[in-house]
């Protein structure tokens, strides 16, 4: 990261006014994130295993207006913070998303931890279904209310468990505060985008979240759960329809949709 990408990046995101390490300043790019850089999986979906190369991350979601998946979008979002002087740590969650908090699961979701002034937050713009828009304050148990819901992070014996409140609180994933490795992730990311029974090889999935609503696609259905409340579902009939939601609701270019095209078309 340097100056130069950085104007980028903010721009990418719509971000005006100034940065530092400010609080402030992480909250602001933190809800600008998700908003402008979509969660999606093309990628691996066409069979193209993603680069975890700062470079090419940089040049997917700026550059060439792309989305990614969390690796990308956190891994983008931690060079950024770290440049603006945060003190961030990488560490891998197990994905229980609407199962039990316990269950048996693999480490394969990356989300960061910040440091500011010696209060941790977690802080992740890449979940997707329920992506954070804020940072949340690590060690506090007590619900916190952010633009798009409510969350907490409980915490016991070293396992902290971020959850969303749909009606009732279901676990999101949990996680311990552990080293991470390059390695680790280039194997969690290979194996996700290359495992036969990965749900990001079987299934498209896009998601993006404003200060309007959270849009959630998979399968033939878009899913929209309105700020009020209100739920709406889409279902997405055809091709064209598809192209049409990639460009207009997840703000995708060209190079996206004829990335999809040649293989839903072939």
């Amino acid at each position: 990261m340097n100056q130069s990408k950085l104007e980028k990046y903010l721009e990418r995101i719509h971000y005006s006014g100034e940065v530092g390490n400010d609080l402030s300043v992480l909250k602001k790019i933190h809800q600008l994130h998700p908003k402008y850089i979509s969660f999606e999986n093309i990628d691996s979906y066409t069979g193209v295993v993603p680069s975890l190369h700062p470079d090419d991350i940089f040049s997917k979601l700026i550059i060439a207006s792309r989305g990614g998946y969390c690796y990308e979008q956190n891994l983008l979002l931690s060079e950024v913070l770290k440049f603006l002087g945060f003190k961030v740590e990488l560490q891998l969650g197990r994905v229980v998303w609407k199962r039990e908090e316990d269950s048996i699961a693999a480490k394969s979701h990356l989300l960061l931890i910040c440091d500011k002034d010696g209060q941790k937050y977690l802080v992740d713009c890449g979940f997707g279904t329920v992506t954070l828009t804020t940072p949340l304050v690590l060690n506090d148990e007590e619900p916190q209310q952010t633009p798009n819901g409510l969350f907490k992070i409980s915490h016991k014996n070293g396992i902290y468990v971020l959850w969303a409140w749909k009606e009732k609180w279901l676990p999101v994933y949990r996680f311990a505060l552990e080293k991470v490795e390059p390695v680790d992730l280039e194997i969690s990311n290979w194996y996700l985008s290359t495992y036969p029974e990965s749900n990001f090889k079987k299934n498209l999935v896009l998601s993006k979240v404003d200060e309007k609503a959270r849009y959630t696609f998979t399968g033939n259905t878009l899913n929209i759960r309105w700020g009020t409340g209100e739920k709406e579902t889409v279902m997405i009939e055809n091709n064209e329809q598809l192209y049409q939601m990639l460009r207009e609701t997840f703000g995708l270019k060209e190079n996206a949709v004829e990335q999809l095209k040649q293989k839903i078309e072939k």
